[in-house]
C-alpha cells in the first residue's frame, strides 16, 4: 500500500507540474505579443493614418504658408481698373519718395500713373531734374519696386510740383469730371511750359478724352 501511494503521489505531482508549466507558457506568450506590438519595429512599419503615416503627409503648416503667400501677393488692380474709384497699393507720395531716394537731390517736376502694356502692370513715372540731368524713374504701383531709371541731359528749367498745393488730386478730378465722364485710365501732374497742371485720361465705350486742369487758374480744357 505504501509503495502504491507513493507511485500515485508521484503521478499526481508530475501532472501538477505539467499543468503549471503549461500555464506559465500561456502567460509568457501573451506578454510576448504585447511587447511585439509596442516594439520600435512595429512603429516603423505603421501604416498611413498612424503617427508615422502622418509624418509622411504634407505638413498643414505648409498649406497655411502657401495661402499666406498667395494672399499677400494678390493680383492688385486689374488692367480695367477705374482710377477714380480704385487706388494701387503704392501711393503717389510713396512713389515720389522712392524716386527721390534713387536719384538723390533734385526737383520733382512730374508724376504719372498709367497701365504699362509691356510689363502688364500699373506704373508710376516720376520725373526729377538734378542739375542738367533729367531723371525718369518708373516704379511698379503694386510692389513699389523700381522698374527702370532713365537719364537725359537737358537745359530746361523746371519747378517743383505738389500733390496738394495749390490744388489736390481730388479737387482737380472733380473739375475734370464736370467736362468728361467715363473710366479714369490714367493721370499725371506736371510742370509744363510755366504751368502746373493735372491731366486726366478718361475712357467711355472705347472713346478716350483728355482733360487738363490748371492748378493755379483752375481753368479746364478738353482734348478729345
Amino acid at each position: 500500500m505504501k509503495t502504491k501511494r507513493m507511485a500515485m503521489s508521484t503521478v499526481a505531482g508530475l501532472a501538477a507540474l505539467t499543468l503549471g508549466l503549461a500555464g506559465c507558457g500561456g502567460s509568457d506568450s501573451g506578454n510576448g505579443a504585447d511587447e511585439a506590438q509596442n516594439s520600435p519595429a512595429a512603429s516603423e512599419s505603421a501604416p498611413a493614418g498612424t503617427a508615422e503615416g502622418d509624418d509622411q503627409s504634407e505638413d498643414p503648416g505648409e498649406d497655411e504658408a502657401k495661402e499666406s503667400t498667395q494672399d499677400s501677393s494678390g493680383e492688385g488692380l486689374s488692367a480695367e481698373a477705374d482710377l477714380s474709384k480704385e487706388s494701387p497699393t503704392i501711393s503717389a507720395e510713396d512713389a515720389i519718395k522712392t524716386a527721390e531716394e534713387e536719384v538723390g537731390n533734385g526737383i520733382v517736376h512730374g508724376i504719372e500713373l498709367d497701365w504699362d502694356d509691356r510689363d502688364q502692370a500699373w506704373q508710376y513715372e516720376v520725373s526729377i531734374l538734378e542739375g542738367n540731368t533729367d531723371h525718369d524713374v518708373e516704379i511698379d504701383a503694386e510692389t513699389g519696386k523700381i522698374v527702370e531709371h532713365e537719364q537725359d541731359s537737358t537745359d530746361d528749367e523746371e519747378k517743383a510740383i505738389d500733390l496738394n498745393d495749390p490744388m489736390s488730386f481730388d479737387e482737380a478730378l472733380k473739375l475734370a469730371q464736370e467736362k468728361a465722364d467715363g473710366k479714369l485710365i490714367g493721370w499725371k501732374l506736371e510742370y509744363d511750359d510755366t504751368v502746373k497742371e493735372f491731366q486726366f485720361d478718361f475712357d467711355k465705350d472705347g472713346e478716350e478724352t483728355e482733360v487738363t486742369v490748371d492748378t493755379d487758374s483752375k481753368r479746364v480744357s478738353v482734348d478729345d
